[in-house]
């Protein structure tokens, strides 16, 4: 069972556990694009004071993950159809770089961890458990390309694309998606780097069609609110 970020924060430093849980909900879509930010409830789930809940909801704010409203309150943020597209964009171009990095390095052991979690795969798993190996995965070429201000960039990207990561399969096998992740690791492993870019860029450019077609066959998603 997957860990659930808004239990009880436990710890001194609560600012930064509590920015962290809030986080890490929305990031793995326990709180949904578009939903409002309640300070009582998340301080009550995570057994805190609304102070610091309050000041995470600021910070987040900063990162663009949140969206705060004059006399309306916070929302978590919902990319338009141009915002999504700037981003998958900005996305590729990175991360083909880092999975060259990577494919120098070729790190096996590690990329090996990942085979049997997408071999074993299949179109009746779970959304949310591809979602999150899929985010786990992508991290960890971040991490291995070597290079800190690249891998920072991505993450920051990764997460406001997450925000609607879940729309991204729909209509999609999930086989699909989890047979280019082990794609991937054959290219990165045999040190072909433009092999690798092109599975990355195919894998990438269906996850972003994924996502624009269904965020054009939904306007009710970004449209303003009204109430």
């Amino acid at each position: 069972m997957l860990n659930d970020p808004l239990s009880p924060a436990r710890n001194i430093d609560l600012r930064q556990i509590v920015y962290e849980k809030i986080k890490e909900a929305i990031v793995e879509g326990l709180i949904r694009p578009g939903e409002r930010l309640s300070e009582v409830d998340l301080a009550d789930k995570l057994a805190v004071s609304r102070t610091p809940v309050r000041e995470a909801i600021r910070q987040l704010a900063q990162t663009s993950l949140v969206t705060l409203e004059p006399r309306r309150g916070a929302f978590v943020s919902l990319p338009t159809v141009k915002d999504a597209s700037d981003l998958y964009d900005l996305r590729t171009h990175l991360e083909i770089i880092a999975v060259r990095l990577v494919t120098v390095s070729k790190p096996i052991e590690e990329l090996e961890r990942w085979r049997p979690v997408f071999s074993s795969m299949t179109d009746q798993t779970e959304t949310r458990h591809y979602l999150t190996e899929d985010r786990k995965f992508h991290a960890m070429l971040y991490e291995m390309s070597g290079n800190r201000y690249l891998t920072m960039m991505l993450h920051n990207i990764a997460d406001l694309i997450n925000l609607c990561r879940q729309y991204s399969v729909e209509g999609i096998p999930l086989s699909t998606f989890a047979h280019e992740h082990v794609a991937i690791i054959d290219a990165i492993e045999t040190g072909d780097p433009d092999q690798a870019e092109t599975v990355l860029h195919a894998h990438l450019d269906r996850s972003r069609g994924g996502l624009l077609n269904y965020l054009r066959e939904h306007p009710e998603l970004t449209a303003s609110r009204d109430n």
